[in-house]
């Protein structure tokens, strides 16, 4: 395994390590000292980490950039949104009796986090770290209406539309239509798009800036959700991803809200 190391990037990944679990930064004369490699070695490593703003540099010693704060600030909001929506999502499931998914945008798709099972046998949701595609997946249109409207010939070009069944939207005329329905009603539909008897329903969670951060979803046997049902159903995952974005991003409001 070794044989397949990169030196100076663990070297690298050992100088963020470093910076980051020092309050008062590090220069680079500790730096080098503390890592052993050669000073010019190090300097090049502690440009690199600054240009890509993982690192900054003030007077002489070197500190958390800004891009690396806002990666930790994601881990730690993505933990704690996981955390604080789960048992939203457990009474969602007992409500509406199917499967129900929290669901986080990906560059290439929607990528499912969190999944609380149906009592149904039949478990047809996703399981925790499957990439849904973006054209065929409720949570998927959801991100593409609210997030990349504008880039759907850019993200089509890149092949991340896929044909899963025959109801499958994959032109772009097409999904521009969908996702103007979308964000006209606030939910999104799988109307049996990605698998051929299975119909889901998501709704965006909102941060405090309104901006939507993530998917609550919903999955059932087309059986056992009929067309019929979509307007209840679709008022309760609102709610319920109404419920948890106040929770997680604005906590008084949804103390207020109780």
């Amino acid at each position: 395994m070794g044989s397949y190391v990169i030196p100076n990037l663990a070297n690298a990944c050992r100088v963020l390590a470093l910076v980051a679990e020092s309050e008062q930064g590090l220069s680079l004369t500790e730096l080098e000292q503390r890592l052993a490699v050669p000073r010019t070695t190090t300097f090049r490593i502690l440009q690199t980490l600054c240009q890509q703003q993982l690192l900054e540099k003030q007077g002489k010693r070197y500190l958390v950039g800004a891009a690396l704060f806002k990666m930790s600030c994601q881990l730690v909001s993505t933990s704690k949104l996981s955390r604080e929506a789960l048992p939203f999502l457990q009474r969602l499931t007992l409500a509406t009796g199917m499967s129900v998914q929290l669901v986080l945008p990906h560059a290439e798709g929607a990528l499912i986090t969190e999944v609380c099972d149906c009592p149904n046998p039949l478990r047809l949701a996703a399981r925790p770290g499957t990439l849904a595609y973006f054209n065929c997946s409720a949570a998927g249109k959801l991100f593409l209406a609210f997030l990349h409207f504008d880039a759907l010939s850019e993200l089509a070009a890149k092949g991340l539309f896929r044909t899963q069944t025959p109801q499958s939207i994959v032109s772009c005329a097409d999904l521009r239509l969908e996702l103007q329905r979308i964000l006209g009603r606030g939910y999104a539909t799988d109307d049996l798009e990605y698998h051929p008897d299975v119909r889901c329903l998501a709704a965006p969670i909102r941060d405090e800036r309104g901006i939507v951060v993530a998917a609550v979803s919903v999955t059932a046997p087309a059986t056992l959700f009929p067309r019929q049902q979509i307007a209840d159903v679709a008022a309760k995952v609102k709610k319920a991803a109404i419920d948890i974005g106040l929770t997680v991003y604005r906590p008084q409001l949804a103390a207020n809200h109780k």
